[in-house]
């Protein structure tokens, strides 16, 4: 496995390090209904780590010929802040080769 370096989870005084003990749970907070215009919604927080979900539907499918009354298209879109995933190369053409 090279390229991968061995990280210690717990350390000798049997501590992880954002402090909880090796058998404790991460705090966890959850609401819904937070979002007014969204049709559902909800925000979680698991330990640092925070989510902001909502839902809007049923609308009309477009194009027409996609509609199907005993099936649903379900389009998901996720934003992650620019601090928490190390850089990395976009995908597509590189145009400066």
């Amino acid at each position: 496995m090279s390229g991968h370096t061995d990280m210690v989870l717990v350390d000798e005084n049997g501590m992880r390090i954002d402090g909880r003990t090796a058998t404790e749970h991460r705090p966890i907070k959850i609401e819904a209904g937070v979002l007014k215009n969204a049709d559902g919604s909800a925000y979680v927080e698991i330990g640092k780590n925070k989510v902001l979900a909502a839902v809007y539907g049923p609308r009309e499918c477009h194009p027409r010929h996609l509609q199907n009354p005993t099936k649903a298209i379900v389009q998901c879109k996720y934003n992650m802040q620019a601090f928490s995933v190390s850089d990395r190369k976009r995908p597509g053409t590189d145009r400066r080769s």
